[in-house]
């Protein structure tokens, strides 16, 4: 089963580029597949500061060890070795999540600029239901896009996560036309205890493709 490890970070004032760069350099030396996205429209954008998430994929629970153990080992070497993008920074963490469901195959030439994240709240008892709505209708749509559904290792049990990876501003908006007129809306609206937040990013770098 897939897994991806989230780094968030908060640059400090003036130091939002520096961050980005760093984030880019620590995916890289690490190796594997992952991006870069920095905030353009985040869920309380107007008292909250630019967030700089990188995202690591891992294949399975020996990648997760792996990743967990590099990171851990030798006194922490990996993660001092980073301190100078957390001294960049005023607020830095993790987030662990395991995949649901994902597209099965990237259209060729897929060079993701916008990645959207969808926040769902599901009530008790109906998150079975919920992700499997949700893998069917991300299967199903006709648009040229990669997802994903998550589910986050930490947190509410009855979080899920659905992401949006897409070429082009006006991609997302058609795909968002898609989804809003979907017949599926009111059925996703049964399951749901709050309403949906969502962020959007611009993509800055991506890692092993």
């Amino acid at each position: 089963m897939p897994y991806f490890l989230n780094t968030f970070r908060t640059p400090k004032l003036g130091k939002e580029a520096e961050v980005v760069e760093a984030v880019g350099q620590s995916l890289d030396a690490i190796g594997g597949r992952g991006l870069v996205n920095v905030s353009i429209s985040a869920p309380n954008a107007p008292t909250s500061d630019v967030r700089v998430v990188g995202t690591l994929l891992l294949d399975d629970e020996e990648e997760v060890d792996g990743l967990l153990d590099l990171l851990f080992q030798e006194d922490m070497e990996a993660i001092r070795s980073r301190s100078h993008i957390t001294d960049m920074c005023s607020q830095e963490n993790w987030s662990l999540s395991k995949v649901i469901s994902n597209s099965e195959t990237i259209p060729e030439g897929f060079t993701p600029k916008y990645i959207n994240r969808h926040f769902i709240s599901v009530k008790i008892g109906k998150l079975p239901e919920t992700l499997e709505l949700l893998k069917e209708w991300g299967e199903s749509l006709d648009h040229r896009y990669v997802y994903n559904i998550s589910v986050p290792l930490g947190g509410p049990v009855s979080s899920v996560r659905v992401t949006h990876l897409v070429e082009s501003f006006s991609s997302l908006q058609e795909l968002n036309d898609k989804i809003f007129s979907d017949s599926r809306q009111e059925q996703i609206q049964n399951l749901l205890s709050a309403s949906v937040v969502r962020a959007l990013g611009r993509v800055t770098h991506i890692t092993g493709q």
